[in-house]
């Protein structure tokens, strides 16, 4: 089977986009027409894939958001995953990472069982905690680096002590989080997540890890600009420099979901698709 990088090399030629489709639906926040339960919740999902889906790298269902209705929810989402298709790629935003007995499960239980082509990992118990869900050549990881939150600072950016054995130098926690994460893995399984709300410190992570594939979310919603992001996200060496988008992907949630605001049922998939198109072009990428 192919890499991951090249699949999401392939659709973002495809479309000629790096959007990847976010879904975390609130259930309080539907559009008229679909119910504050799961049932609504799942439905709107699908009228969501059906509008976007055209424009889309790649979708990522964040998991609380259907794990919070206990099984019946893991089940909705087994069924939305089934909703997308072979070249999409499907990212699990499951936030994993444990001691590897149970990173084991985690892998098998998102990659065999889910089927998702990539996932969110949390690093910060070290690389012996990830490993199983970056050992795969045909999946992939990003990991949590500098994340979009208003918080995110309070851990990540701490400084860290230089370090002899590897020359790196004192730097803050989630730069060494990108110099170390290049060495984990077989190659070209790992990635970062770092937050469009810190344009700064994503052009710094860039030049540390020049080539590893980015998710970037944190744009329109939480107050992101698309222009660092376009400049500084795609990977400029090897693995995922040289393909088409440099292995970027772009997340939107809320930018697009929103978009259905007070439509009624029937004018909610015209909406979305709407949004999803413009949200695509300014995403655009030379392919």
């Amino acid at each position: 089977m192919d890499s991951y990088l090249e699949r999401l090399a392939a659709r973002t030629r495809a479309v000629g986009s790096v959007l990847c489709v976010g879904l975390d639906p609130v259930p309080e926040a539907l559009p008229a027409g679909f119910p504050a339960t799961l049932a609504g919740v799942e439905r709107f999902c699908e009228v969501l894939l059906e509008a976007a889906l055209p424009y889309a790298t790649a979708v990522k269902p964040n998991l609380a958001f259907f794990e919070a209705f206990g099984s019946a929810g893991i089940a909705a989402l087994e069924r939305i995953r089934g909703r997308v298709p072979a070249e999409v790629l499907f990212i699990a935003d499951a936030k994993r990472g444990d001691i590897g007995t149970t990173a084991a499960r985690q892998a098998m239980a998102l990659y065999d069982i889910l089927g998702a082509d990539a996932v969110t990992a949390n690093p910060y118990l070290g690389s012996e905690a990830i490993e199983p869900l970056v050992a795969r050549g045909d999946r992939f990881a990003y990991l949590l680096c500098r994340t979009s939150n208003p918080g995110a600072g309070e851990l990540q950016g701490l400084e860290v002590a230089a370090d002899a054995a590897t020359g790196a130098p004192a730097e803050p926690l989630y730069a060494r989080v990108a110099r170390r994460a290049q060495a984990w893995g077989p190659g070209g399984t790992v990635g970062l997540v770092v937050g469009a709300t810190a344009p700064v410190e994503l052009g710094r992570i860039r030049g540390i890890a020049p080539g590893l594939a980015l998710l970037v979310p944190g744009v329109g919603a939480q107050g992101g600009e698309v222009e660092p992001v376009l400049r500084f996200g795609p990977a400029v060496a090897a693995p995922a420099g040289g393909r088409p988008g440099g292995g970027l992907l772009v997340n939107v949630s809320r930018g697009i979901a929103g978009a259905a605001g007070s439509a009624t049922a029937g004018e909610v998939g015209e909406r979305l698709a709407k949004a999803a198109a413009e949200w695509s072009a300014r995403l655009r990428v030379a392919t």
